[in-house]
């Protein structure tokens, strides 16, 4: 299993959360999302396969900057 802790800037609201949450939630490599609007990070875990460019693509996508990406 990978487990990441991604720092991220830009949630303002609980529509930021859920619009991360919704979007991860139908990816078949990742097991569970977890966002913190107080800590402004998305913990994601996964298969190993979970690649960490992708996913910050994905995050950028959804309108979010995101400042790093730590393996936990």
């Amino acid at each position: 299993m990978k487990h990441l802790k991604i720092e991220v800037e830009g949630m303002s609201c609980g529509g930021c959360v859920k619009k991360i949450t919704n979007h991860f939630e139908g990816n078949e490599e990742i097991s569970s999302t977890s966002v913190s609007l107080e800590g402004q990070s998305v913990e994601i875990m996964g298969t190993d396969k979970l690649s960490n460019m992708k996913i910050r693509n994905e995050i950028l996508d959804l309108g979010f900057n995101v400042k790093s990406i730590k393996k936990l």
